[in-house]
């Protein structure tokens, strides 16, 4: 919880922009509180207040890294909001309309941001939506919003509202892998190859993991470039084994009409996740020809 609130705190509307040094810093020391590296954090923070001794947001924020880092100090937001603290209190005991109630209440920006929260845990993308949309209002700079809003919008499949959102967010924090990953994903949807390409190679130079590299291999199938691909996805099925990773190994299979792997791919694939009803259907196509032969 004081990693999660702490990139609430440190991705706030913040006063640090009299030169490009102190942005530098800034950057710098919001990447590593992402990663919750505090310490390291806290070293940056010292040096944009040697330029800048006199600056206010600057000194609250060194004072909540400290905080977050004693291990006895509660969290800034619930020992300096009531409402947060009972709703925190309430979410402990499991009691979720007292949570929701309770935050409601508050009408304020954290209010609004933490009932985005709820709902969008909720897939209920919807209110969610509406909640990230008030909270936006009542603070603008507020960054993490801007994440919260384009998963939304994602969940909801407005795609093109999803990628301007992303965009939005990435200019507050520019190396931010997740939102580049979550943004070639919205491209891929929105059948834009390139941007998506371009966004999912930025994501894997700042943080390699497997999930973004999932994502290049779909967007290589996506281009044509199944061997390239299907290659990937060999090499990510030896670590995952999940039914997309089968799904895209099946697609590519098909495109260069090699039905016999084809089908034993997505029969792993159903096996996994009987949800892709289109998935299915195209099995079941393959099946049949295959049995008339």
């Amino acid at each position: 919880m004081k990693r999660f609130i702490l990139l609430f705190l440190t991705l706030s509307c913040l006063s640090v922009s009299a030169n490009e040094l102190t942005e530098d810093y800034f950057d710098i020391a919001t990447n590593y509180c992402i990663y919750g590296k505090y310490e390291q954090a806290v070293k940056y923070i010292d040096k944009i207040l040697q330029i800048e001794p006199d600056n206010v947001d600057i000194k609250e924020l060194k004072n909540t890294l400290l905080r977050v880092m004693n291990p006895n100090i509660e969290s800034y937001l619930t020992t300096t909001n009531s409402n947060l603290n009972k709703a925190f209190a309430y979410k402990k005991n499991g009691d979720k309309a007292g949570q929701l109630n309770t935050l409601a209440a508050g009408n304020d920006f954290w209010a609004n941001y933490f009932i985005a929260e709820y709902f969008k845990n909720d897939d209920d993308f919807e209110n969610a939506k509406t909640y990230y949309q008030r909270a936006i209002t009542l603070k603008p700079n507020h960054a993490q919003s801007y994440l919260g809003l384009g998963q939304v919008y994602a969940g909801l499949k407005e795609f093109q509202n999803a990628i301007d959102t992303y965009t939005k967010y990435l200019t507050y924090n520019k190396e931010s892998d997740i939102a580049y990953a979550l943004r070639a994903d919205a491209n891929l949807n929105m059948g834009y190859i390139f941007e998506a390409e371009s966004d999912i190679k930025k994501a894997i130079q700042i943080e390699e993991n497997i999930a973004y590299l999932l994502l290049e291999a779909k967007v290589l199938y996506h281009k044509g470039h199944y061997d390239e691909a299907r290659q990937m996805l060999n090499l990510l099925s030896r670590n995952i084994q999940t039914s997309e990773v089968y799904k895209y190994l099946g697609m590519c299979d098909y495109a260069q009409n090699d039905y016999v792997n084809a089908l034993m791919n997505f029969d792993k694939a159903i096996i996994l996740s009987d949800e892709d009803k289109e998935l299915i259907s195209t099995y079941n196509d393959i099946k049949t020809m295959l049995d008339k032969k």
